[in-house]
């Protein structure tokens, strides 16, 4: 796997991992007891902790980009195996 190949992995993951992660632990502005300010909606987060949700984003995609990596250099899964798999 080129360099080109492995960005194109990790950047797919990243986004996936991160809308994956988006919805975990929100809680609305109704629901955590603030004032909700005039023109927001009520179930707007209150603390959306992007920071953190990008840093998990990161990390998981890192590890399944290595395992990617892993697989395809040492040819655990070629062309070949899926045409067998998959006919």
């Amino acid at each position: 796997m080129g360099p080109v190949s492995a960005f194109v992995v990790f950047s797919v993951t990243w986004f996936l991992a991160l809308f994956c992660l988006l919805p975990v632990r929100i809680r609305s502005q109704e629901e955590a007891g603030d004032i909700v300010p005039e023109g927001s909606m009520t179930g707007a987060p209150s603390n959306p902790n992007l920071g953190i949700k990008m840093i998990g984003a990161t990390i998981l995609s890192a590890i399944i980009t290595g395992v990617a990596w892993y697989v395809i250099t040492h040819r655990i899964v070629t062309l070949d195996t899926l045409e067998r798999i998959f006919g």
